[in-house]
């Protein structure tokens, strides 16, 4: 049985690619229930998204270290690739969760990307859109500066 795979020096099978955006959907939901029952009644609601969102980024860069290891000398293409890719995934990940588990109407749900009035949650997609360029272009200059 073979697996489609990114081609990159060492390639990134998309087993690997699922499995590293499974666990950053995992550990994010995670996240998510942690500011519903804690952040929330101890900060105020905007500090609690804040402090959610800082939380989030953090879960997503040490996750993406390690599942997107093998992008170190992938090419731009690829790198965009996998950032369309988890983009995709979780955006559609978030809106079929608030939709149909939360019942948030679309309304409520544009609101959660409303950067211009300060919601938190594009910042974490922002993040989320350049980990593979962290990872794939900026560990390997420090690489070789270190050299």
């Amino acid at each position: 049985m073979t697996t489609a795979s990114i081609t990159v020096a060492r390639p990134l099978p998309a087993t690997r690619l699922l499995g590293t955006w499974l666990a950053m959907a995992v550990a994010m939901s995670a996240n998510g229930v942690l500011r519903e029952l804690l952040l929330v009644r101890a900060l105020p609601e905007r500090a609690a998204g804040i402090a959610s969102a800082l939380l989030g980024a953090v879960i997503i860069l040490t996750i993406t270290r390690v599942g997107l290891r093998p992008l170190r000398d992938a090419t731009t293409s690829t790198l965009l690739g996998v950032s369309a890719a988890l983009l995709v995934a979780t955006v559609a990940f978030e809106l079929a969760i608030g939709r149909w588990v939360d019942g948030m109407s679309w309304a409520e749900l544009g609101r959660t990307y409303a950067f211009w009035r300060g919601a938190p949650w594009p910042f974490v997609l922002a993040v989320l859109g350049v980990t593979p360029f962290v990872w794939g272009r900026w560990a390997r200059d420090v690489r070789r500066a270190e050299s």
